[in-house]
């Protein structure tokens, strides 16, 4: 696994250099002639937020649901909502 040394200005001038180098090995991030940082590719094999959570890097949900489900639900509706949002504001120009 080769090691890169790259300063942090440089680092903020171009990270997706320093991401094609972690790519290929390990990335030593240099501030003011000091290592600050180490630069890694994770090896996925799975989901990335359980690998953080195992990590200790996050949290897991307090939710119980499945993660497909934690979002707003869709509900349909029998009327379309465009054509009377339309009609409410047509009657609204009328009262101007």
């Amino acid at each position: 696994m080769a090691v890169t040394a790259i300063t942090l200005t440089e680092l903020n001038q171009n990270p997706s250099r320093a991401t094609r180098l972690a790519d290929h090995g390990e990335v030593i991030v240099m501030r003011r002639g000091h290592a600050a940082y180490r630069i890694t590719k994770i090896e996925s094999s799975g989901d990335p937020l359980d690998e953080l959570v195992a990590t200790g890097l996050a949290r897991p949900s307090r939710s119980t649901a499945p993660r497909s489900f934690r979002r707003f639900p869709t509900i349909p509706t029998g009327i379309d909502l465009g054509a009377t949002l339309d009609a409410e504001r047509a009657r609204l120009d009328g009262l101007v």
